[in-house]
C-alpha cells in the first residue's frame, strides 16, 4: 500500500541551507498542507509564498521543491497517491470527477480561511498518517481492512479538495516583484530548452537580461544556481526515460536528456543518485515486477 498512498502529518524540519531541499518529481498526485514557518514553494515556473493553512494540489511530475527559510522551523503535511490506482476505485464509486482538480487545475494553491474546514482536513490527514503506519500487518484480513480504511479517508479528503476547487477560493496571486517575474521567465525558457546545449549567455541573450543579474536573482529566488536547476531538469528527464523506456540505450537516454555524452551522464547520475543509470533502471524494473 505504501507504493500507492503516502501520508505524512506535521513533518517538521529546520534547515541550515537552502540546498537541504532539492528539486524533485514523482509519478503521484500530491496534496501539500502548510502548517507554519517561513517558506516559498516552487512548482515549475510558479513561485508561491506560503501562509498558514495554505493547501497546494499538484501533479508530482512537475519539477517542484520547498524553499524554507534557514534556521526557522518548517512544518507541513503531505499526501501522495497513485492516480492510476485510485481512478478505477473512484469510477466504481461513480465519483471520477474527484480527480478533476488535479488534472484541470494542475498545480494550484488555496488559502483555507474557514477554521472548521481546515480542522477537518488536518484531522483526516492525521488519521491517514496514523493508519498508514499500521497498514503492514501480517494478518491479511486485518491488513486489507486497514488499507480499506486508508483508501476511504483519502476519498473523503478528495471530496474536501473538490469542494475547495468548486468554490473557487481565493487563488494565491500576489503582486509579484520584477525579480520573481524575471525568474519565472528564466524557468519557462529553461524548461523548453534544457535538453539542448545551453549556456548562461544563451539564456541572457534570449531574455534580454544581464547574465550577472540573472544569475544572482535566480539564486536568490530558487536557492539554486541556474546550472544546478538545468542539471536537475536533465536528471529528472533521464529518470523518466530509464523507467518508462527500457528499450532506450544509456547513450540515447543521456543525449535525449541534454547531456553531452554517456560518460558525463553516468558520472553525474551516480553522483546525484548513488546508483549508476543501469542500476537505477534495474531497481525500478524489479519494483514494478514485485508490484504485479
Amino acid at each position: 500500500m505504501a507504493d500507492k498512498i503516502f501520508a505524512g502529518y506535521r513533518l517538521v524540519d529546520k534547515v541550515e541551507s537552502y540546498e537541504d531541499f532539492r528539486y524533485h518529481s514523482h509519478d503521484k498526485y500530491e496534496i501539500y498542507y502548510f502548517h507554519g514557518g517561513k517558506c516559498k514553494y516552487l512548482i515549475g515556473d510558479h513561485i508561491y509564498h506560503l501562509q498558514e493553512d495554505d493547501l497546494i494540489i499538484m501533479n508530482g511530475l512537475t519539477l517542484h521543491r520547498a524553499y524554507p527559510e534557514p534556521g526557522i522551523s518548517y512544518e507541513r503535511s503531505v499526501i501522495e497517491f497513485s492516480s492510476e490506482w485510485l481512478r478505477p476505485i473512484l469510477t466504481n464509486l461513480n465519483v471520477p470527477e474527484l480527480l478533476d482538480p488535479f488534472s484541470q487545475l494542475t498545480n494550484t494553491l488555496f488559502h483555507i480561511r474557514d477554521k472548521e474546514k481546515s480542522a477537518e482536513m488536518k484531522e483526516l490527514i492525521r488519521k491517514m498518517a496514523m493508519k498508514g503506519q499500521t497498514s503492514n500487518q501480517e494478518n491479511k484480513i486485518e491488513n486489507r481492512l486497514e488499507n480499506g480504511e486508508l483508501t476511504t479517508m483519502l476519498v473523503q479528503l478528495l471530496f474536501k479538495v473538490f469542494d475547495l476547487s468548486k468554490q473557487q477560493l481565493q487563488y494565491s496571486a500576489p503582486v509579484e516583484s520584477d525579480k520573481n517575474i524575471h525568474v519565472k521567465k528564466m524557468i519557462e525558457w529553461i524548461d523548453r530548452h534544457f535538453c539542448n546545449p545551453i549556456t548562461l549567455d544563451d539564456i541572457a541573450q534570449h531574455l534580454n537580461i544581464s547574465k550577472y543579474y540573472m544569475s544572482r536573482i535566480f539564486k536568490d529566488v530558487t536557492g539554486y544556481t541556474i546550472m544546478q536547476y538545468i542539471m536537475s531538469c536533465r536528471i529528472n528527464r533521464a529518470k523518466y526515460f530509464l523507467e518508462i523506456h527500457p528499450d532506450k540505450s544509456i547513450l540515447e537516454v543521456s543525449l535525449e536528456s541534454g547531456f553531452e555524452d554517456s560518460s558525463h551522464f553516468s558520472r553525474f547520475f551516480r553522483k546525484q543518485m548513488n546508483l549508476t543509470p543501469t542500476e537505477y533502471r534495474n531497481s525500478k524494473a524489479i519494483r514494478m515486477k514485485n508490484t504485479y
